[in-house]
């Protein structure tokens, strides 16, 4: 029944398809459904494994790989729709045989049909590769088996196993053989083969198999391994693994590039030059103790420095580090960075590893995201937003989406000498020539300000907080007054304070407590700073005793802050306008949202006025009376 299903199915799909009449003969079309259901039976039975391969390597001689012939290189729809039925197919039955066919158990029952298995379209993705002209051959390398528990708050992904690239590389049809120490057997780690383990199945365009990584328990001192598609090779260590540096053998493999900056081995520039860059796996690593990524191999030709790279890649981790009080060496990698065929989400995500950005696998020499290869300052601001969601760090509400940004202002400022205008600006949309003193009036210029609200936070699209410059200008209000260690020593005053079970209030902190804390690591009184940002105390009255029980003073740097953003406010249409071409001086452009952003600017263009700048000047004169009597806290 299943060697028919399969077989006769798509083997008449394939004549059927190349005879131009497939439309004629849909009742068969419909046994690929049965066929799909069926598929599981692939990790029970050989000879249905065998014929699965036969028709594969049928379909791949006869018309083509997947995602290689002009009807699919660039991809194709999920949902069927303008034939490609056979594609769907054949996609079908090679997803089926990685899900099922390749366990353990199989690659030892099954070792003759198994061995020299493969699917062309690996070609396309991961890439091609020979097999070794030696498979005897051991490869000798080393991996930090250990993934210690981390103190503090929790953060994102922190209990999944730790990845540990080898440099090493399994071909397409090769089943390679991994040894261990006896410390690693039965202790939960496992060989990964293939980094890219995100599954695609809910993507709409198909532009690779769904699942193109497999993972073989370590319960034995040697492992085989194998992948019809291949893949680089990682050990994945379990959470809280003490094993330490350990020495693992590989035989049946080829090397791929592999930069090593990790304290225990580190990769020289002669031996980057001479020999790493030159391996031929497909796939480059480069991996420190606070950084990882993987970048096609093509991409590298031109790399001859990536000593400085790693470097700094390093110091931007450091930043991240330093801005939420966490150790600068962690358990694992604080940012694990990955190119894809496409992203592995409807919109940017954090994750690990991180894969928001695609390439084209029949153009792999296309370096789409070269800034992966010059560093950190020349990155996007999503990476380092990403990396803020995946800190899980405490904020006060409605900060979600605008507190996550305050890495990228923090690494740029402080690692790579950014001003902290040009880095505060750069950290949403890349608007590099957005000072903070302008950020300050896109807030001071709007309706709730004058009426002495609070900052819109409703996640409806008149929310005054979310992606935008001014959710998080208060934050980095306080770096400029009081510096960077202010944040630091808050948020690692939290992790100290952190125990197993607490829950953190990653968008819901008790306002009054989080501005005593904040004033508390910054040693003065910050409460009219953060009521100026559009945080209010809940209760004024009840926190000023807090304050004053602390021993917090006012600080005159805020009451000269809030007195020189007097000056700072738009009086009448023609200021307005100017502050509007600051904002964007390539004009408004055609407006999508007139509660937000350029539509709400466009909007304002031509209403505001004289009476407008008169009541933001009240309105900032009531936030200083009420907590300042000349400049001292009342």
């Amino acid at each position: 029944m299943m060697r028919f299903g399969i077989v006769s199915t798509v083997s008449l799909l394939l004549v059927f398809s190349m005879t131009g009449v497939v439309h004629a003969f849909e009742p068969l079309l419909d046994k690929t459904v049965e066929m799909q259901r069926e598929l599981e039976r692939l990790g029970r039975d050989e000879s249905a494994i065998a014929a699965a391969f036969e028709l594969v390597h049928q379909y791949e001689s006869t018309v083509g790989p997947l995602f290689m012939t002009p009807e699919t290189q660039r991809g194709f729809p999920r949902k069927p729709a303008g034939g490609l039925k056979l594609e769907r197919a054949i996609f079908s039955i090679q997803q089926g045989l990685m899900d099922y066919a390749y366990t353990p158990e199989n690659l030892k029952k099954f070792k003759r049909t198994l061995e020299g298995a493969k699917f062309e379209t690996s070609a396309y993705f991961p890439g091609a590769v020979e097999p070794p002209s030696r498979p005897d051959r051991i490869q000798t390398v080393r991996i930090n088996a250990s993934q210690p528990a981390m103190a503090g708050s929790p953060v994102a992904y922190q209990t999944d196993p730790a990845r540990r690239p080898t440099g090493c590389y399994l071909a397409p049809g090769c089943i390679a053989e991994v040894a261990v120490p006896r410390s690693m057997v039965n202790k939960g780690y496992s060989v990964r083969v293939g980094a890219h383990s995100w599954d695609l199945e809910k993507k709409p365009v198909i532009k690779r198999l769904d699942r193109v990584s497999l993972v073989y328990p370590i319960t034995e001192s040697r492992t085989l391994i194998a992948n019809p598609l291949g893949g680089g090779i990682y050990i994945e260590v379990p959470y809280e693994a003490d094993a330490g540096i350990v020495t693992i053998q590989m035989k049946n493999v080829v090397r791929s590039p592999f930069f090593s900056a990790r304290n225990f081995d580190k990769t020289t520039l002669a031996d980057w030059s001479k020999t790493e860059r030159k391996h031929p796996g497909p796939w480059t690593d480069f991996e420190s103790d606070k950084f990882m990524m993987q970048v096609p191999t093509s991409w590298i030709c031109n790399l001859d420095d990536p000593t400085t790279l790693m470097q700094d890649w390093d110091k931007a981790m450091d930043g991240v580090s330093e801005l939420f009080g966490r150790p600068l060496v962690r358990s694992k990698t604080v940012l694990y960075l990955q190119v894809d065929a496409t992203l592995r989400g409807n919109a940017n995500f954090p994750g690990y590893p991180q894969s928001n950005y695609a390439y084209d696998p029949n153009n792999p020499a296309q370096c789409r995201h070269s800034w992966m290869i010059k560093g950190p300052q020349y990155a996007n601001w999503t990476v380092l937003h990403e990396v803020g969601h995946s800190q899980l760090f405490s904020k006060f509400k409605g900060e979600v989406e605008a507190a996550v940004n305050l890495p990228h202002v923090a690494v740029m400022n402080r690692k790579f000498d950014w001003s902290l205008d040009q880095a505060f600006g750069d950290a949403v949309n890349n608007m590099k020539y957005l000072a903070i003193d302008e950020v300050a009036v896109m807030w001071m210029v709007t309706e709730n300000f004058r009426l002495g609200n609070p900052m819109n936070i409703s996640n409806r699209p008149g929310d005054e907080t979310k992606y935008q410059h001014r959710g998080f200008g208060r934050y980095v209000e306080i770096a400029n007054l009081f510096g960077w260690e202010v944040l630091g020593r808050f948020w690692n005053e939290e992790n100290e304070r952190y125990q197993p079970g607490d829950k953190v209030p990653q968008n819901n902190d008790p306002t009054d407590d989080r501005i005593l804390r904040l004033s508390k690591a910054a040693g003065a009184d910050l409460t009219p700073l953060i009521h100026f940002w559009g945080v209010q105390p809940e209760n004024p009255d009840a926190l000023a005793k807090r304050m004053r029980k602390e021993g917090l003073k006012s600080s005159r740097k805020i009451y000269e802050r809030l007195q020189y953003y007097k000056t700072m406010i738009p009086m009448d249409n023609a200021a307005f306008n100017r502050h509007t071409e600051t904002i964007y001086p390539k004009g408004l452009g055609k407006p999508k949202n007139l509660l937000y952003g350029e539509g709400w600017y466009s909007v304002w263009l031509d209403r505001y006025s004289e009476e407008h700048g008169r009541a933001t000047q009240i309105a900032l004169q009531q936030i200083i009376d009420q907590y300042f009597d000349e400049g001292v806290r009342k």
